[in-house]
């Protein structure tokens, strides 16, 4: 009998990684999926051709509110509906818990974990999964060291899917429609949902200011966080249009386009950078030059909290560049401008970036081994 595997996922990245272990559960006869998502991750589910239960956009920032009560008896209602032999939960943001953690705290039947950021977990509802999926090595010592828990490596799902995108052609494409020449340089700023915190403006404002002192003219193209709001991605524009800097028009479509059409690939330690690796990893030249924006204290102290951003392996390997000191940020952003650093970052990538073509499968294998293991 098949294995009924209820999928679930709040967040974006969590949901690109999900879909192509679903996609892999299609031609896998010991799984039966099926999938419930809060936006923006349904959409995303919907996109690649999955029925999906749509559950209502709730969220709590503590275990001890009304919020928090539905969460769980939404959770309740879809596990008692879907009746499944085990849950596979998407990693959502940290700072408030939303469908994922109502699952895992409700749910009587064993859980998984896909952990798309190193180290990282969710436990605002008080209760983590009953196995992580992690994306490397370097994950699994993370985890251990800082929940003293074993998981298991696998891979990034997510990227597996890079292979077989025409980097080139998108690029080409995207760039024709933004209206950007082959000489010009087109920078990226990749937003993250973290307004709450005046580090990140503090950042925004550092970028913008280095921006402004290069000797070299750039175009700026700026791409949202699925989960900012109106007002939010407003506060930040009128960062850059107040610069005077030169914006690119909004490009739609998927984020891989975005990275696809810049020449630098800007963000604070958003994982967008690490797509941008992978799509270096993949592509049969240089694309975007990666780079982590990690010099406001408070940033630094929000992501020492949830995980060690110094252990990143991508940064080490000199596949995704970064900036700790703001005084640096204009030196550095000429740099990424040059050829040379194109190829050196192109280079590290396909030479520390593991293929991930076999990680959809070997999560299902993963979670097909820990559903046999005896339970206490």
């Amino acid at each position: 009998m098949a294995i009924k595997l209820l999928i679930t996922a709040r967040d974006v990245a969590a949901a690109l990684h999900l879909i192509q272990i679903a996609t892999a559960a299609r031609a896998d006869k010991r799984f039966q999926v099926q999938i419930a998502a809060q936006q923006p991750a349904a959409r995303h589910f919907l996109d690649a051709g999955f029925e999906v239960q749509l559950i209502e956009p709730l969220s709590t920032r503590s275990a001890q509110t009304a919020e928090a009560v539905e969460l769980r008896s939404v959770a309740r209602r879809l596990l008692s509906a879907a009746a499944p032999d085990a849950v596979l939960a998407g990693l959502s943001t940290p700072f408030d818990a939303g469908l994922d953690e109502a699952v895992l705290l409700e749910s009587h039947v064993p859980t998984v974990l896909f952990q798309d950021f190193w180290g990282e977990q969710n436990l605002l509802l008080g209760k983590g999964a009953d196995l992580v999926l992690a994306v490397d090595d370097e994950a699994v010592l993370l985890n251990r060291k800082r929940y003293g828990i074993d998981s298991c490596k696998v891979g990034s799902a997510r990227h597996a899917a890079y292979r077989a995108l025409d980097i080139a052609g998108i690029r080409q494409h995207a760039r024709a429609e933004l209206g950007i020449a082959a000489n010009e340089c087109l920078i990226g700023f990749f937003g993250q949902a973290l307004h709450q915190l005046p580090g990140y403006a503090r950042t925004v404002q550092h970028f913008v200011n280095a921006l402004a002192s290069l000797p070299t003219v750039v175009r700026l193209l700026v791409r949202p966080h699925p989960r900012e709001n109106a007002e939010q991605r407003k506060a930040t524009e009128a960062l850059f249009i107040k610069s005077g800097l030169d914006l690119a028009p909004p490009l739609e479509g998927p984020v891989e386009n975005a990275l696809i059409a810049c020449d630098v690939a800007c963000s604070l330690f958003s994982s967008c950078t690490y797509d941008a690796a992978y799509l270096n990893r993949f592509s049969a030249a240089p694309v975007a030059v990666p780079l982590s924006m990690l010099f406001d204290q408070e940033i630094v102290t929000y992501c020492e909290q949830h995980v060690n951003f110094e252990t990143f392996p991508y940064h080490r390997s000199g596949a995704v560049l970064a900036v700790h000191d703001p005084q640096q940020l204009a030196a550095v952003l000429a740099q990424s401008m040059q050829s040379s650093t194109h190829q050196l970052v192109w280079r590290n990538a396909h030479a520390h970036l593991a293929d991930p073509a076999a990680a959809p499968q070997l999560a299902l294998d993963k979670i097909a081994d820990f559903l046999d293991r005896p339970r206490n």
